[in-house]
């Protein structure tokens, strides 16, 4: 399988740079294929090969990409929910681009595709204290991010339809939320207004020594994943055999913000270190998610590496530091966040 090319659309994104940058480490065959031109340079001084195409143009794929029955599709193209995006462009790019490139894995004739999709199918899951959420839950979504959900979930069907009608070894991966230097986690408005997330807002105190304040109950917990453990779900999908379905991507752990923002307060410590307080009586997180990943462990052959926290941002710090995937979107100035 390790001499199948890849080929990796979406790649000038978050998750596909570093994707890429690993799978070259690795000695695999790839092409890097995405649509930000100011990209391009980041793969250029990577030496990784890079072909520029949009999923929302009309021109079709095979005039862009010559693929062969042995290549392995993966889209990480998307519209993310983060991002103030018309309703529209979920759809173009999150369902129809991933109907364009199933059937462009059908027209080549391989077997096999990746796709990522993403853990907010399940934002509306009501699952008992204690439990993991697993890819059986009945899927029951409203809010303000349901018009991306539909989007993604409308993706995800189309993969079961190829799967079922053409054969198709098809793959989703559900990431929970992605840590890791160089991506946004507050919410990005076309103009370049940035609002913060807590976790940003939690670093930019670390890194001055300034008190943490943890608001809401400390009894709710997350469970997020660092950008390397997807990349190797990613890779392992890639590479397993007469594989298909949906898979949770996550850590199987669970963290308070009280937790999280006590490491970050000795791993970005500077001078002086953050001290952390609890506020329960002031409004925090309304719910908590831990999510069932055995069924990656057993038919990906998948474990994530960075689990515990600590080690995760001890080498989030080493990435920040080198500042090798800083991120591309534009922030004013003067909002953008002190994690990027």
């Amino acid at each position: 399988m390790k001499n199948r090319r890849m080929l990796v659309f979406g790649a000038t994104g978050y998750v596909g740079r570093y994707l890429c940058c690993r799978l070259k480490e690795l000695g695999y065959d790839f092409c890097a294929i995405g649509r930000s031109e100011k990209v391009a340079a980041f793969f250029r001084d990577n030496g990784i090969p890079f072909v520029r195409y949009d999923m929302s143009s009309d021109v079709p794929i095979e005039d862009v990409i010559k693929g062969t029955a042995d290549d392995v599709v993966i889209n990480l193209a998307a519209c993310l929910a983060e991002h103030e995006t018309p309703v529209s462009r979920f759809f173009d790019v999150n369902t129809i681009g991933t109907y364009k490139l199933l059937e462009f894995t059908r027209k080549i004739g391989s077997k096999k595709y990746v796709m990522t999709t993403s853990h907010k199918v399940y934002n509306n899951v009501d699952a008992p204290s204690g439990t993991k959420i697993s890819e059986d839950v009945k899927l029951n979504y409203c809010g303000d991010h349901t018009p991306y959900i539909i989007s993604k979930i409308a993706a995800e069907n189309f993969v079961s339809y190829y799967n079922h009608d053409f054969g198709l070894d098809g793959i989703c991966l559900r990431l929970t939320g992605v840590h890791g230097y160089g991506e946004i986690l507050g919410h990005l408005n076309a103009d370049g207004h940035y609002k913060k997330s807590t976790f940003e807002i939690f670093f930019e105190k670390a890194l001055r020594g300034e008190p943490i304040e943890v608001w809401g109950d400390q009894n709710i917990r997350r469970d997020h994943i660092y950008i390397k453990d997807v990349v190797s779900a990613i890779i392992a999908a890639a590479m397993a055999d007469d594989v298909r379905g949906i898979y949770n991507i996550a850590t199987g752990v669970g963290y308070s913000q009280y937790e999280e923002a006590c490491i970050l307060a000795k791993v970005f410590a500077t001078d002086k270190m953050s001290s952390v307080k609890c506020l329960p009586e002031k409004p925090g997180l309304t719910r908590g998610y831990v999510y069932d990943i055995s069924k990656a462990r057993k038919c990906l052959g998948w474990e994530p590496k960075y689990h515990d926290l600590m080690v995760a941002y001890q080498d989030y710090k080493r990435e920040w530091e080198s500042k090798k995937f800083h991120n591309y979107h534009y922030i004013k100035p003067e909002e953008a966040p002190l994690s990027l």
